[in-house]
């Protein structure tokens, strides 16, 4: 910071929250999923989509409650949305990351079934019940752990890239499901202030805001230059599904015969008329029949089909294996 700028103050643009990676619910991976879900016959691995879909959904409503509070808190603050942190050998899933002029919070957003409590040890237990209205508990992993691993790898990063070391970067742990109790009276301290209900988010980073304690003034400039750092960090990653369920051929769905023939002689017709060649060069009734019996989905299975050479796979292998996948 310039001395003119600690003497005479510094002119602040930022009065409301300013998303730089904003909160979208067109989720890649729930599209890929329901797409996938279309694509698998009834069974167990159709159950597990299904189920994933719908943890992801749910994940995603909590996410939006958080959004919500975060848009509508009046605070001069910056706001990133899933940003997947990779540096070095260091990976951190930010769920929100919220960037003033006095700190920088990182949001971790649970919104889990039943009521959570916490013991004077710090261990989280969770309380449902099932259907027929039992009541059981199981013990899950500490969120509070989770979020100050990645606090641990954000200072890091912001050290190594932006030298800036004195920042106050702080965890909430925030409870998404408005129905959940949170049960910490006999809960250490730390947990205690870092663990708090989506509708407690404004009041909770006001005070951190407004405490006279903390004398740290970051320039605007600084703070863009945090979640410039963290979009240009960000790495999402494309999740092979297909290796997640461990599918097989035989688990797709597949097209009948009579529609696989007509979409087949329809893009004969076309890549014959596109190249000026006779239709048959492309591929030939008897290798079209061939085809459908064999019904290949990928590179190696349509090399295993009569006529499908490494050359007319090169030329005609991706546009042949859509039909078969689409």
């Amino acid at each position: 910071m310039s001395i003119f700028n600690k003497l005479f103050g510094q002119k602040r643009t930022i009065q409301s929250p300013t998303f730089v990676k904003d909160f979208s619910k067109d989720n890649n991976q729930l599209s890929e999923l329901n797409e996938l879900l279309d694509k698998v016959v009834d069974g167990e691995k159709k159950d597990s989509i299904e189920r994933d879909i719908k943890f992801l959904k749910y994940g995603l409503d909590g996410e939006n409650n958080v959004y919500f509070e975060l848009k509508n808190s009046f605070l001069p603050i910056l706001c990133l949305h899933d940003v997947r942190l990779a540096y070095e050998d260091y990976v951190a899933q930010l769920d929100f990351v919220v960037i003033s002029n006095k700190f920088t919070c990182i949001l971790e957003t649970k919104k889990l079934s039943g009521n959570i409590s916490i013991d004077q040890d710090g261990n989280f237990v969770r309380t449902m019940k099932n259907r027929y209205g039992k009541e059981y508990k199981e013990g899950i992993y500490s969120p509070i752990t989770q979020n100050k691993r990645h606090v641990d790898i954000l200072k890091h990063v912001l050290s190594k890239e932006l030298k800036i070391n004195n920042m106050p970067i702080l965890s909430l742990v925030v409870m998404a499901n408005p129905k959940t109790i949170i049960k910490k009276y006999k809960c250490p301290a730390e947990i205690e202030k870092t663990l708090i209900k989506y509708d407690q988010i404004k009041a909770t980073l006001e005070k951190y805001q407004n405490d006279k304690a903390n004398q740290y003034d970051l320039a605007e400039k600084d703070m863009f230059d945090i979640a410039n750092l963290l979009v240009r960090l960000n790495t999402p990653i494309d999740m092979d599904f297909e290796a997640k369920y461990q599918l097989s051929s035989e688990e797709y769905q597949r097209k009948d015969e009579a529609q696989l023939r007509e979409e087949l002689t329809a893009y004969r017709l076309q890549t014959s008329r596109a190249e000026n060649i006779k239709a048959y060069y492309v591929f030939n009734n008897a290798e079209m029949e061939d085809l459908i019996a064999k019904y290949p989905r990928t590179e190696e299975e349509l090399l295993e089909v009569k006529g499908f050479g490494k050359a007319k796979l090169e030329k005609y292998g991706i546009a042949i294996l859509n039909i078969f996948n689409g």
